[in-house]
Formats: C-alpha cells, sequence, structure tokens
C-alpha cells in the first residue's frame, strides 16, 4: 500500500527545518538527514532506525518489521509527531551514527586479449 501524500508532507511538516529528504524506494519511501537515512515510511507508519546511542530516546516506541524479516524499527506514533523537540533529537542522533560505507575500489578494464585473424 503506498503512502499517502498529506502522510508524507505532516512528517515532513514535523521535521522542518532540518535537512531532510524523502527519497521513494522499493514502494515506501526512506528518510536522510544529511544524506545519511534514519527512516522510512511503510504504510503510512514513521519507522525509526534503532541505534545503541539513541537507546535512551527511542526505548518506548513500539516495535515492529519494514518488510517480513526485516530487522526491528521504532513505530513513532501519529501523536508523537507534535513532540518536535524529541522528534529532531532523535533524527540528529540517529543519523550521526549512520557512517557511509566507504566504496569498494573499482579495478580498471583490463585489456582484452584478441585472437589473431586467419
Amino acid at each position: 500500500m503506498p503512502n499517502r501524500p498529506e502522510t508524507l508532507e505532516r512528517i515532513l511538516d514535523a521535521l522542518d527545518p532540518l535537512p531532510i529528504r524523502l527519497q521513494p524506494m522499493f514502494g515506501e519511501h526512506g528518510l536522510y538527514c544529511d544524506d545519511r537515512i534514519f527512516a522510512f515510511v511503510c504504510d503510512d507508519t514513521l519507522l525509526r532506525g534503532l541505534v545503541p546511542e539513541a537507546a535512551e530516546l527511542t526505548e518506548p516506541l513500539a516495535r515492529a518489521e519494514a518488510y517480513p524479516g526485516s530487522k526491528p524499527y521504532g513505530v513513532v506514533e501519529v501523536d508523537r509527531l507534535d513532540d518536535t523537540e524529541w522528534l529532531h533529537e532523535t533524527v540528529q542522533t540517529i543519523a550521526a551514527t549512520q557512517v557511509p560505507k566507504p566504496r569498494k575500489a573499482t579495478r580498471p578494464p583490463t585489456a582484452r586479449k584478441t585472437k589473431p585473424a586467419r
């Protein structure tokens, strides 16, 4: 079930003025802060990443999977979107811990050996 535009708008309004980017992915949406993913919006529900550094902030959240078999995420109830101080603190804490993985070095293409013409 795709996310409703009004749900996405409400979430983005609650996160304003943080540098948030909403990215469609796999039929749902990913939320990025400073180009680091910190949450997903699945079936009109905000699912927060759970990291040890934000354990105290996310402890009261119910747990759910983003998709069957995924790791657990913290479910942010709609009424929690009004607590912008808590919301901003958790976003910044989670995003700060999401260090992008270094890309693997690519090897230069090798020259192909050609067969001599007969």
